[in-house]
């Protein structure tokens, strides 16, 4: 049954389909669809003044006036809206935008080279010489032009450098060419004056300087087709397994090699490296080379082969009886001592003979080209034997550049194998 209330409303008893209270007639909703913008507000307007003193059937007709008016509305907004946009475009200032544009995620340097997809990239680029693939995913995120290591291979280069005891060390610049470091070579020392005495003389300073010339570093090897058939981390991990660590260790031997070969006399182009020399090991050989240190030198090591130590140093006790050396464990691995100095281990010394006592603070190392190896890739040379060349190689330089920071020990009886008094053995 249907209460006919207003022709244009249709009221349906509570019982009814529960769908919608309130219907408009198709007419009214087709008036409401040719509506302008002008009209729909004068027409809201009107139910505004009349809802005050409408009962509730009227207001359920108003409500469902109002809905079929706000649809019409926002029909009319965006008709006006591309109306809008293609005069824009018609003058030259806009674009046709048919659907929102995509989201693009933004990627930081951080994430790329984190990737597996630039890892592999840049493995390709080793083995070819070609990192277009790299710049590519970096796209202007490269400084200067340098294609940048994976942050893997950068934290496997950082973990090889910890491994080694020495090199680490050292003192490090990235200064390309030839560098000169000066250092004091002789000067007047400081006086005590006494008020209105004469004023004492002027000081007397005498510079010397070093120069360092970086050296190539380099081991080279062959691989057959069935290893560059390798791709991403398992081609480098193969590359640098085999060359970055042992060039590190060839460059950390040429930084002992510098020391062995120092003159021990002081001149204005090359400090000196006193030698000291013992008929045994004892418990004071350490301490007689300290002696010759200079005052600048803080934190001095012993730098000896392995044999050196633990079958020479650890069957000496001072003459309390206390053995003189020290081992404990600090960050999960042994660190060794004797006579209350950190002990460095080196194969470029003779067991038994050679001892360097010194602060690694008067070395410095130059790294023109950084502190990784790069890698040269020839897919030619050895092609007639289906091989591939890889060169690894770094550019580095070392001196000794402070007088007195270092001093060679030289056993002329060899290593010692008991207790002792604790005395020098009687360097000369």
């Amino acid at each position: 049954m249907e209460l006919k209330t207003n022709p244009n409303v249709t009221v349906t008893e509570p019982n009814a389909e529960p769908a919608a209270m309130v219907q408009l007639s198709e007419d009214r909703k087709r008036e409401i669809r040719a509506m302008s913008a002008e009209q729909i507000e004068t027409r809201r307007a009107e139910i505004k003044d009349a809802s005050p003193h409408a009962d509730a059937a009227t207001l359920d007709a108003f409500e469902a006036e109002l809905s079929e008016l706000e649809t019409r509305s926002k029909e009319l907004n965006a008709i006006e809206t591309r109306r809008q946009q293609m005069q824009e475009i018609i003058r030259g200032g806009g674009t046709v935008i048919a659907k929102a544009p995509a989201v693009v995620e933004q990627r930081t340097r951080v994430d790329i080279l984190n990737s597996d997809a630039y890892v592999d990239a840049y493995a390709k680029g080793v083995k070819t010489g070609d990192y277009r693939e790299c710049r590519a995913l970096l796209t202007d995120l490269v400084d200067g032009g340098t294609v940048p290591v994976p942050t893997y291979i950068s934290d496997r280069v950082a973990t090889d450098w910890e491994k080694l005891s020495i090199l680490p060390r050292i003192r490090r610049t990235q200064i390309p060419g030839v560098v000169k470091f000066p250092f004091e070579y002789s000067a007047t020392d400081a006086a005590t004056h006494t008020e209105g005495a004469a004023a004492p003389s002027e000081e007397t300073l005498q510079l010397g300087s070093v120069s360092v010339s970086p050296e190539m570093v380099k081991k080279w090897i062959s691989y057959s087709h069935e290893v560059a058939a390798l791709t991403g981390r398992t081609y480098l991990d193969y590359l640098y397994n085999e060359l970055e660590y042992r060039i590190l260790r060839a460059a950390e031997d040429t930084a002992i090699g510098k020391l062995l070969s120092a003159s021990a006399t002081l001149t204005t182009s090359a400090c000196n490296v006193p030698a000291l020399t013992v008929p045994a090991i004892d418990a004071g050989t350490i301490f007689a080379a300290q002696a010759l240190l200079s005052d600048e030198a803080l934190n001095p090591v012993a730098i000896m082969n392995k044999q050196t130590y633990f079958t020479g140093f650890m069957a000496l006790t001072d003459t309390t009886g206390r053995p003189i050396y020290n081992v404990v464990s600090e960050n999960g691995k042994p660190s060794y001592y004797v006579n209350g100095i950190p002990v460095l281990f080196s194969n470029q010394l003779t067991s038994g003979t050679e001892i360097l006592v010194g602060d690694l603070d008067g070395l410095v190392c130059t790294l023109p080209e950084g502190y990784g190896v790069h890698f040269i890739t020839d897919p030619y040379s050895l092609a007639e034997k289906d091989l591939v060349k890889v060169v690894g190689r770094m550019y580095a330089g070392f001196g000794l550049v402070r007088p007195r920071f270092f001093a060679k020990v030289t056993v002329s009886g060899g290593t010692s194998g008991g207790d002792n008094s604790g005395t020098s053995g009687g360097g000369t």
